[in-house]
């Protein structure tokens, strides 16, 4: 059996790449969240901590980068004479570390205000996200759904890459279905009723099944990659 070749060069420069985009992000995120804190004022409940706030705009950039990766990498690497496996080993690497990245930093972030809104006289006051375990349960579905989003941005990317706007539609139709099922797994978003073969339990109030549902999806997203990039034709353009 011929052994997976994984090119340390292809991985780190695309790491790197996104790396540089995900730090203009977090710069104009933490931004944005300081003006919420002294501008808005403070409600009984608390402020929304840097955590939770973050989810929604980092999910959504990770689907931009998703989206990106082909146009950006494939295009690139394979003119430079790279094959389309060490490319695909390389993006999905190089999503894995943007997104565990992506996890801690907020994190950290959280642990800052939390220790200032403690120890100094700031008028502040954060929503908690729970007691030592709660959190690492809450930083693992954080991990699974950004990762899940990035990959199906780039089902989106190679399906538009490959087969054109008409069938990319087609693409966008399985991106909203495996986003279902995320939000199913991770999410409590009950969409049993709306698709009859989805078992009608409450996956997200069991941790296991929704990690585990959430490892499915990712590998059949990875799988399905593999696929459409293996013999992918890429369109060359002029230096």
């Amino acid at each position: 059996m011929k052994k997976t070749k994984v090119n340390p060069k292809v991985v780190s420069d695309i790491f790197y790449e996104q790396f540089k985009w995900s730090l203009w992000f977090l710069c104009i995120l933490v931004a944005i969240h300081i003006v919420v804190l002294f501008f808005f004022p403070n409600s009984e409940a608390g402020i929304v901590n840097f955590f939770e706030f973050s989810s929604y705009s980092t999910a959504v950039f990770m689907l931009v980068c998703g989206i990106m990766a082909v146009y950006v990498f494939f295009t690139s690497h394979v003119q430079q004479g790279v094959t389309r496996k060490e490319v695909y080993l390389g993006v999905v690497i190089g999503a894995f570390g943007l997104a565990l990245f992506l996890t801690l930093v907020p994190l950290v972030v959280n642990g800052v205000e939390f220790l200032l809104a403690e120890y100094t006289a700031l008028p502040f006051t954060f929503t908690s996200i729970g007691s030592g375990s709660e959190w690492l349960v809450e930083a693992i579905f954080y991990l699974l759904n950004i990762l899940t989003y990035y990959l199906v941005g780039w089902l989106i990317g190679v399906g538009y890459y490959r087969f054109g706007w008409i069938i990319g539609f087609l693409f966008i139709a399985a991106a909203i279905l495996a986003l279902s099922l995320n939000d199913y797994f991770l999410k409590d978003d009950n969409i049993s009723s709306a698709i009859p073969w989805i078992p009608d339990i409450q996956v997200y109030a069991s941790t296991p099944a929704a990690i585990a549902g959430s490892l499915v999806l990712i590998a059949v997203l990875l799988a399905v990659m593999r696929l459409l990039t293996k013999r992918m034709a890429i369109k060359m353009y002029a230096n």
